[in-house]
Order: structure tokens, then sequence, then C-alpha cells
């Protein structure tokens, strides 16, 4: 078992950060093309770049959920939801350590106590998102099979993660949780440029991508004017 550990923690880790950053690179580049080629076609090239800003910076602050009636508590847990998974694993102290003696880099940690709220935090809303999309009919009648396998595949490390930090309350050997964590962990990081997962990463083009990519082409305004019978009027 501790080789399998050894494993895990060494090369399999550096596997799975590997091809998730390449991954990453390339649907970054991806985007940056497509942003291009529109940009190019566009008849329109008067890009409102300070409204893309704020609208990124909007993505990242919750009163973008506060603010909307339609399904007002969804949107706050998925906001909850989106906190605990990006925080926990970046910040929890057992991870930063393994930063220090696979790459000799660290940084700041969460408190033990606010690592473990954030970890039932996350694992609840988890839950909660699910159970809201099963009672759903729009939600459930559109939803793709990701859609219910990803809040558990990311639940599953922090439940694991939550037992391994608690060794009193785990209900197997300490040495498989522990080895169930990692592997967990490590399949999330690999699956994460493939899945809907990315746009936590890449949401800042989100929005450049949309302010150029819904502009028409030259010409097209008079086409949808001969279309619509409007002659000259504006369209």
């Amino acid at each position: 078992m501790d080789a399998w550990i050894a494993f895990a923690r060494g090369p399999l880790l550096k596997i799975a950060l590997l091809t998730m950053l390449l991954g990453l690179i390339r649907q970054g580049l991806l985007q940056v093309w497509e942003i291009s080629w529109a940009f190019h076609r566009a008849g329109d090239q008067v890009v409102p770049w300070k409204l893309a800003i704020r609208r990124n910076l909007e993505w990242l602050l919750p009163w973008r959920y506060l603010r909307r009636k339609e399904r007002i508590t969804y949107n706050f847990i998925s906001f909850l939801f989106h906190v605990g998974i990006i925080s926990v694993p970046v910040f929890l102290a057992g991870h930063v350590a393994i930063w220090r003696e696979s790459f000799g880099i660290g940084w700041w940690t969460l408190p033990p106590a606010l690592a473990d709220w954030l970890t039932v935090m996350t694992v609840s809303a988890a839950a909660a998102l699910l159970l809201m999309r099963l009672g759903h009919q729009a939600s459930r009648r559109l939803s793709q099979p990701q859609d219910w396998l990803l809040p558990i595949l990311c639940a599953f490390p922090c439940v694991t993660g939550f037992f391994v930090a608690h060794p009193f309350l785990n209900p197997i050997n300490a040495q498989v949780m522990y080895l169930f964590h990692l592997l967990s962990a490590e399949l999330l990081l690999m699956i994460v440029p493939f899945s809907k997962l990315v746009h936590i990463v890449l949401f800042w083009v989100s929005q450049p991508s949309t302010e150029l990519g819904w502009r028409f082409p030259p010409g097209s305004g008079e086409r949808v004017r001969a279309t619509l019978g409007k002659g000259e009027e504006g369209v």
C-alpha cells in the first residue's frame, strides 16, 4: 500500500497535473484562435473591453447570482459550491505541503476549522445541486450524463479528504482512504480540460468571445432587412 501511495503522490500526480496543464493550454489557444477568427470576420470590430472585463468580474462575485430572481436558491448554492471546490484544493495545508515537497513552492493555507467547514459546505452543495436538478423538470430534461457525474466526482475527493483529515471518523483503513483520495483527485484534475469544469479556469475568455462572436459579417444588415421586407428601415 505504501508503494501505491508513493506512486500516486509522485509520478501519477505529476502526470495528472501535466495532463490538466496541457489540456488547458490547448483549450486556451483554441479560444484565442476562435476569438481572433470572429474578430476578423466581424463587420463591427469595436469591442467594449470595459464591459467584457466588468462582466468577467461579475462572474466571480456573488451578487451576480443574488440579483437573479429566477432560481435564486439554485444560483446561490452553485456559487457556494464553486467557492469550496476551488478554495479547498488550492489552499488546504496538506495540499500545499505536497506542492512544497514535490515542486519546492508553497503559499498561504486555510485554518483547519475553516477548511473543514468549506469541505462540508462543498459536499452539501453538490448534493443539493443534484437534488434540485432532479426536481426541476426543464433542467432534468436538458441534463447530459456529465451534469450528473461531475458533482459526484467533485464531491468524492472532498469526502475522502475529510476522512483522511479526521481518522477517528474514517470507516475504513486510513491508507486505503488516502489512496482513494489521491486517485479521485487526480482523476478530477485530468478530466478538467475535457469537461464543463474547464469554465472554472477559462472563464476569463467567455465575455470577450461573446462580445466578438455575436457580431454579423459585413453586409448582413442589408440581407436581414431584405429578408424581413423592411427595405431601408433600420433593423
